[in-house]
């Protein structure tokens, strides 16, 4: 009778041990997903709309993070993408945002959003695409807690605050403006031809200006003229090679790429 006694007492004890560990998790707090320390994105449009078309799964773990996926990157579009503009419109649209089980020690995750771009009378649009995946290896943890989902769901958000700013960066930059309204790029990227190292820059030559002379029944004109010599190929002034290295007297520099927020990575997942 002993034995039995201690055995049930022992698994009464045990069961109230796990329950405690469930309710602490269960009652534990997490804070809201912030971005708002980020850069904001400013674009040439009136409205920025966010959408969420992203279907729901039964068995989905979202439900039961702190954050769900969804309102992460609402969050996200909200606090980053600013409409600087006076016409035209963005639509962010939420295509997916899950977290589920993948084994018994391990949960995945992905995000995949689309922002699209019009101006007032739909003539001149843009979009971008940005997906992100991850997979989290609890190890001896429960994947499925609430502190598990929290974590994974804060890393999928750092990764696709990195990948939507390049897609906007590398595929809207003409959309773009900076807080005032005033746009990036004019025209696109412009370059321009740099002279020795302190000197001023050399300035564009001028075409000259061709003339064409009139007399009583013929008539000259540049066409008219004799075909000149056929100038020489210009090497290649960025990357020369060859003879072309000898012959290259300026160099061309096009403006840089835009910066890229970087942000640092976790050893405990896999990006694609």
């Amino acid at each position: 009778m002993r034995v039995r006694y201690w055995t049930g007492l022992s698994a009464l004890v045990l069961s109230l041990g796990v329950a405690a560990c469930s309710d602490g998790d269960a009652d534990q707090t997490f804070p809201p997903l912030d971005y708002s320390y980020l850069s904001q994105i400013h674009l040439n449009v009136a409205s920025i709309d966010v959408q969420d078309e992203a279907p729901a799964a039964p068995d989905s773990l979202s439900a039961k993070a702190p954050v769900a996926p969804d309102q992460a990157l609402k969050a996200m579009a909200n606090q980053r993408l600013v409409a600087s503009g006076t016409s035209g419109k963005a639509d962010f649209i939420i295509k997916q945002a899950y977290l589920n089980r993948a084994g018994d020690n391990v949960v995945t995750g992905a995000m995949d959003v689309q922002l699209n771009v019009a101006d007032a009378g739909n003539q001149h649009t843009g979009f971008v695409h940005a997906r992100i995946t991850h997979k989290l290896d609890a190890g001896d943890r429960d994947p499925t807690s609430r502190k598990e989902l929290y974590t994974l769901t804060s890393q999928m958000m750092q990764d696709m605050n990195v990948e939507l700013e390049f897609q906007i960066r590398k595929k809207l930059l003409s959309w773009m403006t900076d807080a005032a309204g005033t746009p990036l790029v004019n025209g696109g990227i412009q370059q321009q031809t740099l002279g020795a190292p302190g000197t001023e820059p050399v300035a564009a030559p001028t075409t000259p200006t061709l003339s064409t002379e009139t007399a009583t029944g013929s008539a000259t004109s540049e066409k008219a003229a004799a075909p000149a010599a056929a100038a020489p190929s210009a090497p290649d002034a960025i990357f020369p090679t060859g003879s072309d290295a000898e012959a290259a007297t300026t160099a061309t520099q096009h403006s840089p790429q835009p910066g890229i927020l970087k942000l640092p990575s976790t050893d405990s997942t896999e990006t694609h």
